[in-house]
C-alpha cells in the first residue's frame, strides 16, 4: 500500500524525565511517511532542551513549537493541528509511549474502512512513573464492556469517556467538519470525542498500541476538582447547543446531574454554578434539592421562588 502521511503530535509540559522515551517510541514505529510536531508548553524543567537535541539527532521531518507562556492542552493541540499536513493525526503526551507497530496497524485498518469512520482507537497498557506495568489496562479503569463499542458510539460516550487519546488515529478531514479543540475547556478529549461521534463512526482495534503513564503530578491525578467542573461545562455546552437527539439529551442531563452533585460534595471552584446549571435541566428533587439549598444557604420555602425565577431566565450567557 502507499503510505499516507501521518502527523504525530506531541504535547509536553514539564516532562524532561520522560520526553526522550516518548520520542524514541515514535521513531521505533518505523513508519515510512511520518512528520513529528512537538509543542512544549512553556516547561520550566529543561524539557525544551531535551526535545530540541533529540529532534536534531533523529533526522526525522519535524517542527518544534515552544510556547513562551503556558497555553493549556487545547490551544497547544490547535497550534500543532495548524501546522500538520498528514492525512491522519495521532497525538500523544510526552510522558506516554507508543508500542511498536501502532501507526502502521492503525493506518492499514483506517485505509480499509469507509470515510464515515473518523477514528480508530485501541486499549492501552498503564505504567507507573518508573515504567513498571500496572495490572489494569486503560479502558477497564473507566468503563467495563462485554464488547468494545464501534460504529455510532455517541450515546455510549455520554455515559463517560473511556477512549485513550494516545491510542487513536484520526482523519485530519474530521477537524474540518467538527472544528478544532475548544480552548475554553480545561482538557480536550471527551468534548472532541462527543463532537466527532455525532458525525463519524469509531472503529476498535484489538491491537494494544500504547502505554499510558500514571504520574502523581499529571492532570488526571492532581486536578480532579477542575476536571469535575470541566465535565459539567461540557455537558452544558452540548445541551445548550440544542442539536442532541432525545436519547443523547437524557444521557447528558444524567451526566450533568451526577457531576454537579459530585462537584458539590468535593467543593470544586464551580460547585454552586454547576448545581444551578443542573437545576436548569430538572435537578429539583431529593438529595440534589437539599444540596442546592445548602449551597446558597436557602430554606425550603425559598426554593419554589428560585425555580420560578430560573424558568423565566435567559440562559445563553451563563458560564
Amino acid at each position: 500500500m502507499p503510505y499516507p502521511l501521518v502527523s504525530a503530535l506531541v504535547l509536553c509540559y514539564n516532562q524532561a524525565r520522560f520526553v526522550a522515551e516518548c520520542l524514541e517510541g515514535i521513531r521505533a514505529q518505523h513508519y515510512p511517511n511520518l512528520e513529528v510536531l512537538v509543542n512544549d508548553d512553556a516547561s520550566r524543567d529543561g524539557s525544551a532542551a531535551v526535545i530540541r537535541a533529540w529532534l536534531e539527532r533523529s533526522g526525522m521531518p519535524h517542527q518544534f513549537l515552544r510556547s513562551h507562556a503556558n497555553q493549556g492542552i487545547c490551544r497547544s493541540l490547535n497550534n500543532l493541528l495548524g501546522q500538520a499536513r498528514g492525512k491522519y493525526i495521532a497525538g500523544i503526551a510526552a510522558d506516554d509511549v507508543w508500542l511498536p507497530g501502532k501507526l502502521l496497524a492503525q493506518v492499514e485498518m483506517m485505509e480499509r474502512l469507509p470515510a464515515k469512520v473518523g477514528v480508530v482507537y485501541s486499549d492501552a497498557l498503564q505504567m507507573d512513573e518508573t515504567g513498571q506495568l500496572l495490572q489494569q489496562r486503560f479502558i477497564k479503569t473507566y468503563r467495563s464492556f462485554e464488547k468494545m463499542p464501534e460504529g455510532n458510539i455517541h450515546h455510549v460516550l455520554w455515559e463517560g469517556n473511556f477512549i485513550p487519546a494516545l491510542a487513536t488515529l484520526i482523519r485530519r478531514d474530521c477537524y474540518q467538519r467538527v472544528g478544532l479543540y475548544d480552548e475554553s475547556l480545561f482538557y480536550e478529549d471527551w468534548d472532541m470525542w462527543l463532537r466527532l461521534a455525532r458525525c463519524f463512526e469509531f472503529a476498535y482495534s484489538e491491537q494494544i498500541s500504547a502505554k499510558y503513564r500514571v504520574v502523581a503530578t499529571s492532570m488526571m491525578q492532581s486536578q480532579s476538582q477542575r476536571i469535575l467542573d470541566a465535565v459539567c461545562q461540557v455537558c452544558r455546552k452540548h445541551l445548550q447547543g440544542g442539536s442532541l437527539d432525545s436519547e443523547a439529551r437524557r444521557a447528558a442531563v444524567r451526566q450533568l446531574r451526577r457531576c454537579a452533585i459530585a462537584s458539590f460534595t468535593h467543593r470544586t471552584p464551580r460547585h454552586r454554578r454547576n448545581l444551578l446549571q443542573a437545576l436548569r435541566y430538572g435537578l429539583c428533587t431529593g438529595v440534589a434539592t437539599r444540596l442546592f439549598l445548602a449551597a446558597w444557604g436557602l430554606g425550603p420555602n425559598q426554593f419554589e421562588w428560585i425555580r420560578s425565577v430560573l424558568r423565566g431566565a435567559k440562559w445563553e450567557g451563563v458560564s
